[in-house]
C-alpha cells in the first residue's frame, strides 16, 4: 500500500476512535488486510475496525452497480432534458455529494464523463464530516485525476453551499441512523407516526431540497439512496407532499430488501431495512403543478438486483408505472383495480389503538405461576439490585407511581417502597401473539404504555382485531381476532403500531366502533338488518383467509386492507356465517358462543415432561415436544403463519426454549404442566378449524 496510505489509514482510525467508532486493536491497522488505493479502502477499513457499525449504518458500502446506475440515470436526464450531452462534464452542471464516504459518487461521475468522451472534468463539491475519511476521498480523487474537487470537512446538515451553477445536482447515499434530537417537535406536529421522522436520511432530504430548489431559482436534480420507509409510511406524508411540490418529475426505484418484515427479500446492502433510489428533477422555475411520479420495483436475489442495475443505461430501460393520488399519497405504483374502490377496514371501523407496550418481557409469561414467581423474586431484591432486575426505562423505574390501570383503581405506591412478600398485582390472560394467550401482571407500574383505554373496553362482548395497518402484509391472515387485550406486537411479533381495532368502544358493548352510516347503508342495500357484529364477522371472513393476501398481493404493497361491500345478500350472509365461526375459533370459544366445546382431531399421545426441544415429523404428521407426542398434526398446521410469524413454533418457543432476552427475571422459566398440554391441544384444534374453513372463504 505504501507509507502515505498507511498514514491515511491511521488518521482515519484515530478519527473513528475519537467518534467512538473504532476498536482499540492494532490488528485493525495491518495494511496487508486492505486493497490498494483504487479499491474501497474506507469500506475495507471499517469492515475490520467496526463490523457492527458497518452493518448498522449500511451507508459506507454502496455497491458499485448501484452507484453507476444512479449516475447513468442522472446523466441521461441531464442529456435529454437539459441538452447536457457531456453529462456531468457539462460546464453548466455542479455535482454535490452530501455524504462522500469513500468518494464513490464523484469517481463514478468522472468515469461516466470520460465514457462520454468529454475532456472537461466534472465540477464537484463533496461534504464529509470525518477528517480521516475526507483524506481518503481527496487521495482517491487526486489519483483519478480530479485535482480540483472541493472536499469539505464539515457537517452537511449545517452547511451552506457556496457557489452555484445553472444546473445543480445533489447525489449520494446519506446516512440513515435514527436519532431522538427532534423527537418532541415531531411528536407535537405529526402524532403517533412522527417518531419515524427523526432519522438522518429525512434531514438529508430536507437539506437537499432546500439547497437545490428552495434557495435558488432554476433547474436541478436530486438522486438519493435512502430507506424506503418514506414511500408509503403515514408519518412521511409531509415529505411526499414536499417532493411533489418542489419537483416536476420524480422516479422511485424500490430495491426492496426488508429482512424483518412480512415479506422478506434480499437487500443490495448488508442491512435488513428496505431501500430505494429516488431521483427528482425540476426543469426550471418552480411550477404550481405537482410532480409526475413514476415507480418501479426490483425483485429477486441480491445478485439479480445488482445485475439488473448493471444493465440500466437510461431512464427508459426501467418499466416505470405512474403513481396517482393526492399530495401525501404513497409513492407506490399500482394498477387501479376494483380493489381500490372498496373502503378501507379503518374506514368501516374508525378507531384504532396501539396495543400494550411493556418495554420489558418479564411481566408476561406462558403460565400464571411464572409471572407470580418473577414478582416475588423482584421484591426479594433491594435498592439498585431491584432497579436492575426491574429493567429501568425512560418512562418506568421502581420510583414510578402512575395512575391505576383499571377504572377506579388508586395510584399505587412505588415498587421501591414494597417489602418482600407484597401482594402481587392482578394476573390476567393476555393476547401476547397471534393465537398465543399468555399471562400478564396487569399493573401500570410494570409497563411503559399499558393503554388504559384498551382495558376499559375489555368487556365480555369485546372482540379486538389486530393487523398491519401501516405496513405491508405478508402471507396468511390479514387480521387476527382476540377476546383479550392485545400486545403492541400481537399480530406478527414485531412492527406493531396503532393497529388494534375494537368492536366496541365501551366495556358493556353498547357503543359500536363502526362508521355511523356503514350498517344503515348495508342494511338498505341488502334488504336485511346488519348489526356491528355482522359487519365484523363479514370482514373477518374475508381478511382471515390466506387467499385474501395471495389475491391482492400487489395491492397490499400499499398499506391498509380494503373490504368489498358491493356484494349480494347471499354472499354477505355466507360471509357473516363463516366469519362468526372463525371468530368463535380464534377467541378460543369465548365469543360468538355456539354452545359447543372446542375440540378437534389432534390428541396427546404421550404427555411431555419438562421438554427442552420440539420437532415436527412431516411423514408421521406428529409433533414431538420433548418426550411427548401429539398427533395427527397436518403439515398445514405446522406451517401456518401470520405475515412471517410461524404460530406453532413461536408458541412452543416461548414455553420451551431459553428466554429471548435473558435477564434476572426472564430467566425464571415456566414449567410444563397438564394445563400447557391442554393449551397446546386447544391451539391445534383452533388451527384445524381455521384450515378446514379456508376452502369456503
Amino acid at each position: 500500500m505504501g507509507q502515505p496510505l498507511a498514514k491515511q489509514l491511521i488518521t482515519l482510525y484515530f478519527d473513528l476512535r475519537e467518534h467512538g467508532l473504532a476498536e482499540d486493536s492494532a490488528e485493525a491497522l495491518t495494511c496487508s488486510r486492505f486493497p490498494d488505493l483504487d479499491g474501497d479502502v474506507y469500506e475495507a477499513f471499517l469492515r475490520q475496525v467496526r463490523p457492527a457499525h458497518r452493518r448498522a449504518h449500511g451507508v459506507f458500502f454502496t455497491p458499485q452497480q448501484l452507484v453507476a446506475a444512479q449516475v447513468r440515470l442522472a446523466a441521461d436526464v441531464l442529456a435529454n432534458c437539459f441538452g447536457c450531452s457531456a453529462g456531468f462534464g457539462d460546464h453548466r452542471v455542479l455535482l454535490v455529494d452530501p455524504a462522500a464516504g469513500a468518494g464513490v459518487y464523484p469517481l463514478a461521475a468522472m468515469a461516466d464523463t470520460a465514457e462520454r468522451c468529454c475532456a472537461a472534468a466534472p465540477r464537484i463539491v463533496a461534504f464529509e464530516a470525518r477528517p480521516g475519511a475526507a483524506t481518503l476521498v481527496r487521495a482517491r480523487l487526486s489519483r483519478a485525476g480530479a485535482h480540483k474537487v472541493d472536499v469539505r470537512v464539515e457537517d452537511t446538515l449545517g452547511a451552506e453551499l457556496q457557489g452555484s451553477a445553472p444546473i445543480l445536482v445533489c447525489m449520494g447515499n446519506p446516512p440513515y441512523r435514527r436519532g431522538r434530537a427532534l423527537e418532541a417537535t415531531f411528536a407535537t406536529h405529526t402524532g403517533v407516526h412522527g417518531k419515524n421522522l427523526h432519522n438522518a436520511y429525512v434531514y438529508f432530504w430536507r437539506w437537499a431540497l432546500r439547497t437545490v430548489f428552495q434557495q435558488r431559482e432554476g433547474a436541478g436534480l436530486v438522486s438519493l439512496v435512502t430507506p424506503a420507509s418514506f414511500l408509503a409510511g403515514p408519518g412521511f406524508g409531509g415529505l411526499r407532499a414536499l417532493l411533489r411540490q418542489e419537483l416536476d418529475e420524480l422516479w422511485v426505484l424500490d430495491l426492496g430488501g426488508d429482512g424483518r418484515g412480512a415479506r422478506p427479500s434480499d437487500n443490495v446492502f448488508e442491512i435488513r431495512s428496505p431501500v430505494a433510489v429516488t431521483m427528482g428533477v425540476r426543469f426550471g422555475c418552480a411550477s404550481p403543478d405537482p410532480a409526475r411520479v413514476w415507480f418501479a420495483r426490483l425483485d429477486g436475489t441480491r445478485a439479480e438486483k445488482l445485475d439488473a442495475l448493471d444493465r440500466v443505461r437510461v431512464v427508459r430501460d426501467i418499466a416505470w408505472r405512474e403513481v396517482d393520488g393526492g399530495p401525501q399519497a404513497a409513492f407506490v405504483g399500482r394498477r387501479v383495480t376494483r380493489y381500490h374502490s372498496w373502503p378501507l377496514l379503518t374506514e368501516l371501523f374508525p378507531l384504532q389503538l396501539s396495543g400494550c407496550q411493556m418495554k420489558r418481557t418479564w411481566p408476561v409469561a406462558p403460565t400464571r405461576a411464572a409471572v407470580l414467581q418473577r414478582w416475588q423474586t423482584l421484591l426479594e431484591f433491594e435498592g439498585a439490585d431491584r432497579q436492575r432486575a426491574f429493567q429501568v426505562t425512560r418512562d418506568r423505574s421502581c420510583a414510578s407511581t402512575p395512575p391505576g390501570l383499571f377504572d377506579g383503581a388508586p395510584r399505587q405506591p412505588a415498587l421501591a417502597t414494597l417489602d418482600t412478600g407484597g401482594a402481587p398485582p392482578q394476573v390476567v390472560r393476555y393476547a401476547y401473539r397471534s393465537f398465543d394467550r399468555q399471562w400478564l401482571l396487569a399493573d401500570s407500574r410494570l409497563g411503559d404504555f399499558m393503554r388504559p383505554r384498551l382495558w376499559r373496553m375489555a368487556g365480555p362482548r369485546q372482540i379486538f382485531l389486530t393487523s398491519l395497518l401501516t405496513g405491508v402484509l405478508g402471507d396468511g391472515p390479514a387480521a387476527v381476532a382476540t377476546a383479550l387485550v392485545p400486545d403492541l406486537d400481537h399480530f406478527r411479533g414485531s412492527f406493531g403500531g396503532r393497529a388494534v381495532i375494537p368492536l366496541w368502544l365501551d366495556f358493556e358493548g353498547t357503543q359500536p366502533n363502526v362508521d355511523a352510516r356503514a350498517c344503515d347503508v348495508l342494511s338498505d342495500r341488502l334488504g336485511i338488518a346488519v348489526s356491528p357484529e355482522d359487519l365484523l364477522a363479514y370482514c373477518y371472513a374475508l381478511l382471515s383467509s390466506s387467499a385474501y393476501a395471495r389475491r391482492f398481493h400487489e395491492e397490499l404493497l400499499e398499506p391498509g386492507p380494503r373490504v368489498p361491500v358491493d356484494v349480494s345478500v347471499t354472499a354477505f350472509a355466507r360471509g357473516v356465517e363463516l366469519g362468526r365461526e372463525l371468530l368463535w375459533f380464534h377467541t378460543f370459544g369465548t365469543r360468538i358462543v355456539s354452545g359447543r366445546a372446542l375440540h378437534g382431531r389432534a390428541a396427546c399421545i404421550d404427555a411431555p415432561s419438562q421438554p427442552t426441544c420440539f420437532r415436527y415429523d412431516d411423514g408421521e404428521q406428529r409433533l414431538q415436544v420433548g418426550n411427548g407426542i401429539f398427533g395427527p398434526v397436518e403439515p398445514g398446521l405446522w406451517s401456518f403463519g401470520v405475515s412471517g410469524l410461524r404460530v406453532l413454533p413461536s408458541w412452543l418457543g416461548y414455553r420451551i426454549l431459553p428466554a429471548k432476552h435473558p435477564s434476572l427475571l426472564d430467566d425464571i422459566r415456566p414449567l410444563w404442566t397438564d394445563t400447557a398440554t391442554h393449551d397446546l391441544l386447544e391451539l391445534l384444534w383452533v388451527l384445524e378449524g381455521t384450515l378446514a374453513l379456508q376452502p369456503e372463504l
